[in-house]
């Protein structure tokens, strides 16, 4: 008795492979899909959190001002005025603010082995460069002008100028220039024109 078993036919190995390749066609516009998505969604949450974190930077820095004395006279060229090592306006292209403030992590146990001490204060300034708000720091309060910055990124995509603005007695209304007494500062507002986010707003309080 001659055996009905036969293989597939040519017509249908044809037919299972473009089933095939339709399945694996939607299965990677679909996987392809999902990653668009995460994607999409991963990049605001980026930059909320970038906006976040320069909230909490400027917050900090606000609070920990602190007022000193003018910089050294030994560092000054004769005839030159003296400026403020406190709080200034420089005015230099894309400087927004510069000022010492207080609260720098103490590492002096990390510094004592090799006979090294770090001040407890910090200069810092804002900077704005293609777009993006810099923090530059120094260790060094006087004569910062010869030492090269460390310069974190706090905000991106800004369009124009971030805008500062200063309120000098509680209740005061705020105003473009620092008050001439730095003791008077009570707080200072921050609005900047962000890509995404829109026109953002904030006042931080100055405990000096």
């Amino acid at each position: 008795m001659r055996s009905r078993n036969r293989g597939f036919t040519l017509v249908e190995l044809m037919i299972s492979l473009a089933i095939f390749s339709l399945m694996i066609s939607l299965a990677y516009q679909s996987v392809n899909m999902l990653l668009d998505v995460g994607r999409q969604v991963e990049q605001p949450q980026a930059e909320l959190q970038q906006l976040q974190r320069a909230m909490v930077f400027i917050e900090r820095d606000m609070r920990q001002l602190a007022l000193l004395r003018p910089q050294q006279e030994s560092f000054q060229p004769i005839g030159a005025p003296k400026p403020s090592n406190s709080i200034v306006q420089p005015e230099d292209m894309g400087v927004l603010l510069e000022f010492t403030r207080g609260g720098h992590p103490d590492v002096a146990w990390q510094l004592r082995a090799s006979g090294q001490m770090r001040s407890g204060l910090q200069r810092v300034r804002y900077v704005m460069e293609e777009g993006k708000l810099l923090r530059q720091t120094w260790n060094l309060v006087d004569h910062v002008e010869q030492a090269e910055p460390v310069s974190l990124t706090l905000l991106a995509e800004i369009e124009g100028e971030p805008r500062l603005r200063f309120q000098a007695g509680k209740g005061g209304e705020f105003k473009e220039s620092l008050p001439a007494e730095r003791s008077l500062l009570t707080a200072v507002e921050f609005s900047v024109q962000h890509k995404r986010f829109g026109v953002l707003r904030r006042v931080f309080t100055v405990y000096l």
